[in-house]
């Protein structure tokens, strides 16, 4: 029976995967991807940004793995490409974060330890819906997670999978620092729980291999630009205006679960006789990290999960770390042990696997174009489609639809501004708000820019600019597409009105 049954963490991962392998595409962010993905596989790799001439930053591709992984899958599967592989990472994440807070919970995976499991999915919740290479950070964090775990039990062989790591990720997801931090940190704090020569020995061959995991991102077409690059991206002040890049957001559900959590911990490792410094070190720096910087609740809900599991496990005898009267506690003592029954006679793996393999095939067999895998009602495909029928210029554009252009008309229509925000100089990102507010010196920046083309929302604040511009008169409205309108430049006469 044990290889029927889905365990919990098989029907959160089969639910994950048949939902988002049959979600069309509709994130902005995917399209840059998307877009530089096909020009690595075309082109080859380059400094200066082939999709703008505002970009004067330059290109920094450091998440190329994705885009081209997303590409070639767009090859083999038709639109669902990126759709199936968001699913496959979502899921596996599940499944191997069951794992590690099985590891954590010494076995047993209880009714505490799937209440953290939900509260690390409802934190991760928020990003679900989203194809973006968040999803392979995840994934690869939860890796490192187990890997940690291994050497502390007394695996040092699994040392060597960490430099691996550190070279693929650094390829795939900007997050990728967070792994020889998790190493390092790890190894310290196990000097702190074990003391003794020996300790000593192994935590400084860990941290070694952090300082190579670190090293090995450099191995990348970036080179070593690589090491400093997640701080100078998280200092510029385009970033901080980035809506993951912001403080927890406190209206947002998955902040409250994140919150939770984090007090569960603190709770559990009050009570807790022994306290671990080997998760205790990285699961506060990175705790305190999300409170500053929401991007990182993902990763630091996994670490919350583990410091509670492996400190609530040492009270009362490896009973939840829970006082409840009479009833309540006997409830929870019957839960308690179902769940971890049902776990034990469940697996984990095959529900999802099959969901995954089945998807597949049916977007093998039955495979469709981008038109029609994309989310119409987000992305204005018509509109795009009458901008590529528009001989090669300059187009003026929000932020968010940048991607969405390059990669549906072409590097050869140049976007004003686009989601991957650092290429462009603090004065693009001036220009493009004066622009949409219709703040004073907007005219100078449309001169500086001198567009052929303004493809913008027609709705508030969009109608700001749109509303100029009519009065100015020298533009004509060339398609109209949802909250989209394409207008094209007169530049033979100052006359006519769209």
């Amino acid at each position: 029976m044990r290889a029927v049954l889905p365990g919990p963490a098989a029907l959160a991962a089969l639910v994950l995967a048949v939902r988002l392998g049959l979600s069309p595409l509709k994130n902005f962010d995917l399209f840059f991807h998307l877009a530089g993905g096909r020009f690595v596989l075309e082109h080859g790799f380059t400094r200066v940004d082939p999709f703008s001439v505002t970009g004067t930053a330059g290109w920094v591709p450091h998440e190329w793995g994705f885009g081209v992984l997303c590409i070639a899958l767009i090859h083999a599967l038709g639109a669902a490409g990126p759709a199936m592989l968001v699913a496959a990472l979502v899921a596996s994440n599940a499944v191997l974060l069951w794992s590690a807070l099985g590891r954590a919970a010494s076995g047993r995976l209880g009714l505490m330890a799937l209440a953290a499991f939900g509260c690390i999915l409802a934190v991760h919740a928020p990003t679900w819906p989203q194809e973006r290479p968040f999803h392979l950070g995840h994934l690869l964090f939860t890796a490192c997670v187990l890997g940690v775990q291994a050497w502390r039990g007394g695996n040092d062989r699994v040392l060597w999978l960490f430099p691996l790591l550190g070279a693929a990720w650094a390829n795939l997801h900007g997050s990728w620092l967070l792994g020889p931090a998790l190493l390092g940190a790890s190894a310290m704090g196990q000097v702190l729980d074990v003391p003794g020569e020996a300790t000593r020995r192994r935590a400084l061959r860990a941290v070694g291999f952090a300082v190579a995991m670190f090293l090995a991102a450099g191995l990348g077409p970036d080179g070593p630009r690589i090491y400093l690059y997640p701080l100078q991206h998280s200092l510029l002040s385009s970033t901080q205006g980035i809506i993951e890049w912001r403080p927890l957001n406190l209206d947002l559900r998955a902040s409250w679960a994140y919150l939770a959590l984090a007090g569960a911990a603190l709770f559990a490792v009050g009570r807790a006789p022994l306290r671990k410094a080997a998760i205790l070190l990285p699961a506060a720096v990175l705790g305190v990290a999300a409170l500053k910087v929401q991007r990182h609740a993902p990763f630091a809900a996994v670490l919350l999960s583990l410091a509670l599991l492996e400190h609530a496990v040492q009270s009362r005898g490896g009973e939840a770390a829970v006082t409840a009267p009479g009833l309540l506690e006997r409830l929870w003592r019957r839960l308690d042990v179902f769940i971890e029954g049902w776990n034990l006679r469940s697996s984990t793996v095959l529900w999802p696997a099959l969901a995954l393999v089945v998807l597949m095939g049916v977007h093998v067999a039955r495979p469709r174009t981008m038109e029609q895998g994309v989310n119409r009602a987000v992305i204005p495909l018509g509109a795009l489609e009458a901008l590529r029928q528009q001989p090669p210029g300059r187009v003026l554009n929000l932020f968010v639809i940048g991607g969405p252009i390059s990669y549906f008309a072409g590097p050869d229509y140049k976007v004003f501004i686009d989601s991957r925000n650092d290429p462009f100089p603090l004065s693009i990102h001036e220009d493009h708000d004066k622009l949409v507010w219709g703040e004073p010196g907007w005219e100078d920046a449309l001169t500086r820019y001198d567009p052929d083309y303004l493809l913008w929302e027609s709705g508030n604040p969009g109608n700001i600019l749109l509303d100029s511009l009519r009065a100015r008169g020298g533009w004509r409205e060339e398609r109209r597409d949802g909250n989209y309108v394409l207008w094209v430049r007169e530049r033979s006469t100052s006359a006519g009105q769209p």
